[in-house]
C-alpha cells in the first residue's frame, strides 16, 4: 500500500515539473530585460508634388522616386539622394542583324 502511496506522489509530482516547466515561455523571461526602443520617426501623410528624385531600394530593387515622400509611403528605404542609375542597354551585333536580312530576301 505505501509503494503504490509513493509511486501516485512520483507520479503527481513530475506531472507538476512538467506542467510548470511547459508553461514557461521565453518572452516571460525577456520581459524584463527587454530595452526600450524609440519609435520611428513621425513621416508626412500628404506628400506634395514637388519633384526631387531620390533612388530607394524594395525588395532587393532600386528604383527612382519623384521624391522622399513617395518613396517612403511605397515602404522603400532611401538609398541615395539622386535618382538611380540606369543601365546602358546591349548593342547587337550588326552581322546577326545582316544575316537575318539576307536570309529574309531569299
Amino acid at each position: 500500500m505505501k509503494l503504490r502511496t509513493i509511486g501516485y506522489a512520483l507520479i503527481v509530482g513530475a506531472a507538476v515539473v512538467a506542467l510548470s516547466i511547459g508553461s514557461a515561455t521565453t518572452s516571460e523571461a525577456k520581459r524584463h530585460h527587454k530595452k526600450k526602443v524609440s519609435p520611428p520617426p513621425a513621416q508626412p501623410q500628404i506628400c506634395l508634388a514637388e519633384y526631387a528624385p531620390v533612388c530607394g531600394s524594395l525588395r532587393g530593387h532600386k528604383f527612382t522616386y519623384a521624391n522622399a515622400c513617395s518613396a517612403w509611403k511605397d515602404g522603400a528605404s532611401i538609398v541615395s539622394r539622386k535618382a538611380c542609375p540606369v543601365k546602358k542597354a546591349v548593342k547587337h551585333y550588326k552581322k546577326g542583324k545582316k544575316k537575318a536580312k539576307k536570309k529574309a530576301k531569299m
